[in-house]
């Protein structure tokens, strides 16, 4: 079966159950050849529900075996300019999932990825935020990155505001603490919603301790 006729959208179906068994199958049989026929598949410029199949493939693919979505790092990043949502935030998927295996790679291409955070829907900003703790782990970039996560904060929706903290502080440098505090008590402020200030307040808390 070719690896068209194994995509979800081939086969008449709007779940991802078909693009899921599609990335085990690559990760279990070697994957490097079927990889670059689901890539080669996709660059051919097939219908666009397709095209979001073959990159939510690759994000499960990244999910099990992130090195082999390496050489395909560039294709990843240049999807992040795509007019198809769930392209963008699949290829932001696949990237957070191997980040740490091309930190320089990732940091060159912060500028993309902060434009398709700030565009892109929950979900890429969700993934693109996971990405930048997985860069704020590498002493080089901390500095910057830390900075960057703190106008992420700053400017996230009240739902998101408690995830992103707890992100941060679990890979938190103690140097920053006292700024992230402070962030985070102005931000408290700003919220209305009682279980967003309770989860919120909750965390500075535990940064007091």
């Amino acid at each position: 079966m070719t690896i068209q006729a194994q995509l979800a959208h081939a086969q008449d179906r709007r779940d991802q159950g078909p693009n899921r068994i599609l990335a085990e199958r690559i990760v279990n049989e070697g994957g490097t050849e079927q990889l670059q026929g689901l890539v080669d598949f996709f660059l051919s410029k097939p219908h666009k529900d397709l095209q979001k199949d073959c990159v939510l493939t690759m994000a499960w693919v990244g999910e099990k075996s992130p090195e082999l979505l390496i050489p395909h790092i560039d294709l990843l990043i240049e999807n992040l300019n795509s007019e198809t949502p769930r392209v963008v935030w699949g290829s932001m998927i696949a990237m957070a999932f191997c980040a740490h295996l091309v930190t320089d790679k990732m940091y060159d291409a912060l500028p993309k990825i902060l434009d398709a955070m700030d565009a892109g829907s929950a979900v890429t900003r969700d993934h693109g935020y996971r990405m930048l703790m997985t860069l704020y782990q590498t002493e080089m970039y901390q500095e910057n990155l830390f900075f960057i996560a703190l106008e992420q904060i700053q400017k996230a929706p009240s739902n998101q505001v408690g995830q992103y903290a707890e992100r941060l502080i679990r890979v938190l440098n103690p140097i920053h603490k006292n700024e992230l505090i402070s962030v985070l008590e102005e931000k408290n402020a700003e919220l209305s919603n009682e279980y967003h200030i309770r989860r919120l307040t909750k965390n500075i808390k535990k940064l007091h301790k």
